[in-house]
């Protein structure tokens, strides 16, 4: 061996080494064998087209992981703290293409599902992508002074029994007067729904120019039934890509099926005994004209438009305008939208389940909880963890751009589980399965500066009118 030679194979044993040293702190992340077992896994998913093999696990394959994994540690590290979904997912997009080699999303979701393995990346992860920040935003927790005006009443839509009564228990038929945020004052008039529910209003629809007033419903069944015992993952679609300064989706459609329909105009008939008892009073809850629109917000998918239609359809309403919101998507599941859950849960056991001990029926409850995992990245998808952020902020934003209107806002079931989490501070054990009924209407006020509280004008123990035995 040439001299030459002898101090080029010592340079690589030295560089070799300072990896080492340099990556142990994820060098747990990707041993062989579980690198091996997410390439199966990927060659699952998309029928052994990824250009990996188990023969590709090398140890040299395994150290790039371990540079990417650093990478995606300290990019996550990096982001600012105000940084909006959209904006994530341009450098998302931009890192994928940059760092990662030949911008390969498999190496990315190897790279990012051995680093969850790491205690240190997942409390990033909580700490990055949490909630706490919009709890705090809308959840301010002020305590008004002894005797002051402005109290929780002022920000509730649908009055609890204590504020909508008087000392001697008599129902109250007038509000307080109150300031709507340029000096005007005004008398709030209470207005008593048939199922015993109570709405304080201002005549001719008017919304005080410092709240946002929503009116919050969920999409009924759909052709891509999410959540539950649904046979498909049903996701927003593939991993959203940025090209030329805007966003390209990817995203799949999703229907309302013929029941979903007919529960959308049930709900909007439920409705219409609300929008009949406030105007025959005169405090109608949007002024009708072709010219003001009523905003309804939603996801993307279809089905949230339907939904929002139908129901204001029912209720007499046809003036408005419908704002898709990209943030309030349900979580991506990539490759794996519309793949049967069955087929690729059996097919996860063989591949993890070898080193799972239990009965069948214990490794079909581990290969659910390996995809329940709120940190696991579906392949050209997303984690849990990154979707709640996205619809929380978006939640948020919604709010504070709509002050001075009273909006309608349709969504899914997991969206609307994230926004009872930030009103009502829950942490992810708490709020991770909450599933709110299809005949529900919720009311909430925002006003910066006051807590969120939200109540139902509807619920199935206090419904506003009798529905027929067919619906």
């Amino acid at each position: 061996m040439s001299k030459k030679e002898e101090q080029t194979e010592v340079s690589s044993v030295y560089q070799k080494k300072d990896f080492t040293r340099e990556h142990a702190e994820f060098h747990n992340c990707y041993t062989l064998q579980s690198v091996k077992d997410d390439v199966a896994f990927l060659n699952m998913v998309y029928d052994a087209n990824t250009g990996f093999t188990e023969e590709s696990v090398t140890s040299d394959f395994i150290n790039e992981l371990k540079v990417l994994g650093k990478e995606i540690y300290f990019f996550i590290a990096s982001l600012e703290a105000d940084v909006s979904p959209q904006d994530y997912i341009k450098h998302r997009y931009e890192f994928l293409r940059n760092r990662v080699p030949n911008g390969n999303p498999h190496l990315f979701y190897l790279a990012w599902n051995g680093l969850i393995k790491n205690d240190s990346f997942k409390r990033l992860l909580r700490q990055r992508f949490s909630l706490d920040a919009f709890n705090n935003q809308l959840c301010p927790k002020n305590i008004p002074a002894a005797g002051a005006m402005m109290t929780r009443y002022r920000n509730k839509l649908v009055l609890a029994d204590d504020m909508a009564v008087n000392a001697k228990g008599k129902r109250r038929i007038e509000g307080r007067i109150l300031e709507d945020g340029s000096g005007l004052l005004m008398r709030e008039k209470i207005v008593w729904l048939p199922n015993g529910k109570a709405v304080p209003i201002f005549a001719q629809g008017y919304v005080p120019l410092n709240q946002t007033q929503v009116l919050l419903i969920r999409h009924g069944r759909s052709f891509h039934e999410s959540g539950g015992d649904n046979p498909v993952f049903v996701g927003s679609g593939y991993w959203d890509h940025w090209e030329n300064n805007r966003r390209i989706s990817r995203s799949i459609g999703n229907y309302l099926q013929e029941e979903g329909v007919e529960t959308a105009k049930e709900l909007g008939r439920d409705f219409k005994v609300v929008v009949d008892t406030l105007t025959e009073q005169g405090y109608p809850l949007w002024s009708w004209s072709k010219d003001r629109l009523i905003p309804v917000f939603g996801s993307e998918s279809e089905n949230t438009e339907q939904t929002g239609r139908y129901f204001l359809q029912e209720a007499g309403y046809t003036n408005l305008s419908f704002n898709a919101v990209y943030g309030l998507n349900s979580q991506k599941y990539g490759a794996l939208t519309h793949k049967n859950k069955k087929e690729i849960f059996t097919k996860t056991i063989k591949i993890y389940g070898k080193k799972w001990k239990g009965t069948d029926a214990q490794k079909m409850a581990k290969a659910k909880k390996f995809f329940k995992n709120r940190f696991f990245l579906f392949p050209e998808g997303e984690t849990l963890i990154e979707a709640d952020w996205r619809i929380a902020y978006s939640f948020v934003g919604l709010l504070r751009s709509n002050q001075g209107k009273r909006i309608l806002l349709a969504d899914h079931s997991g969206a609307i589980r994230v926004f009872a989490a930030i009103i009502k501070t829950l942490d992810f054990a708490d709020y991770s399965g909450l599933k709110e009924s299809h005949d529900a209407i919720i009311a909430l006020t925002y006003q910066p500066g006051k807590n969120v509280r939200y109540d139902y004008i509807q619920r199935a123990d206090y419904p506003l009118r009798k529905r027929s035995k067919k619906a």
